[in-house]
């Protein structure tokens, strides 16, 4: 029989989604969300807040279940204190981002970027432990890729569950696979 490791949740990723989920259960949540001006007029707490509320049911599923997913991966490869760091950093950090290189976004909800960001934590983890795996990665890599660019020219298809008129915020996606690459890169850097 084969010497498979049972499957464990990520902590972090766990009290992350129950957030998201709780505040799906708010009446409102425009408060909540990434608002350009209202963050550069000082309300800071949407620096985080933004990536916990969501347009819709679809789209929360979609960011809770692949954010469990991606983060019981991460947090197994770098364990609960960094990656409840990652999140609590890398949230305004990816906001940040948004403010300084998405000037035409205005408003935003959503964990797509957190969820990238944990993904790319966990890549770099495979890329420098699990050479064997690095084929995959990089076709993994290349198909995020591909997927920005269409989400980048107006092609996101309709799985997003974002409603009419709401553009995939693809910058979210690029910035977050960044900040998680890079994070993971330093720590391994500093493991060494």
């Amino acid at each position: 029989m084969p010497n498979v490791a049972p499957f464990r949740i990520s902590y972090a990723a766990t009290a992350f989604a129950l957030v998201c989920l709780a505040f799906s259960t708010l009446p409102r949540v425009d408060h909540l969300a990434f608002d350009r001006q209202a963050i550069l007029a000082g309300e800071v707490w949407r620096l985080w807040t933004g990536h916990w509320v969501h347009f819709s049911f679809q789209q929360l599923f979609l960011d809770v279940s692949t954010l469990l997913l991606a983060g019981a991966v991460a947090e197994k490869e770098f364990g609960l204190r960094f990656i409840a760091k990652v999140l609590i950093f890398g949230m305004p950090a990816l906001s940040i981002g948004l403010l300084l290189v998405a000037p035409e976004l205005a408003y935003y909800r959503g964990a797509s970027g957190v969820v990238m960001m944990l993904a790319f934590v966990a890549g770099a983890a495979f890329w420098s432990r699990r050479s064997g795996l690095r084929a995959i990665l990089v076709m993994l890599g290349l198909m995020v890729a591909i997927k920005a660019v269409l989400d980048a020219a107006g092609f996101a298809s309709g799985m997003s569950g974002l409603p009419a008129g709401v553009h995939v915020a693809w910058q979210a996606h690029v910035l977050g696979a960044g900040i998680g690459w890079a994070s993971a890169r330093l720590k391994l850097k500093n493991l060494q």
